[in-house]
């Protein structure tokens, strides 16, 4: 494993990576469909992307909302990536990104079996589970 790196996503190439690391946890892993995978929002997103030398093996996409608040979406790290701090690294990184651009409050909607390592990043939950896209999730937010 390169040093990781954690980049907005400046090239096509990237974006073609972090497209297809959605596709392989959302659609391949979890069944859900493409449509709802890429629904698209992503040309008014902002995008990162974490990479192994040039392979990226981790993304997340920000939508920017009304009130200085942004919503993370789409985060993933591919299966052989996961459980190595690339996911708090992430958010870190995205705390750096987002007060650049005044955001004041992140909010997301994380699938439950996600919400604990949520927790452990300073999000709290927001609202009471619901279903999207075949999956339960819970709101939750946090201030920058």
């Amino acid at each position: 494993m390169d040093e990781l790196t954690y980049e907005p996503v400046a090239s096509d190439r990237d974006l073609k990576g972090a497209f297809d690391v959605r596709r392989q946890v959302f659609v391949e892993e979890q069944d859900i469909s493409e449509d709802l995978v890429f629904d698209g929002r992503d040309q008014e997103a902002l995008h990162i992307v974490v990479k192994d030398g040039e392979r990226v093996i981790g993304t997340a996409r920000v939508l920017f909302l009304v009130d200085n608040q942004a919503k993370l979406e789409r985060m993933a790290v591919t299966k052989a990536f996961r459980h190595k701090g690339i996911g708090r690294r992430m958010l870190s990184f995205l705390n750096e990104e987002l007060g650049k651009k005044q955001v004041e409050q992140v909010v997301l909607h994380a699938q439950h079996g996600v919400i604990g390592f949520y927790k452990s990043c300073g999000f709290e939950e927001s609202g009471l589970p619901f279903w999207e896209a075949g999956i339960k999730h819970t709101k939750m937010q946090r201030p920058l």
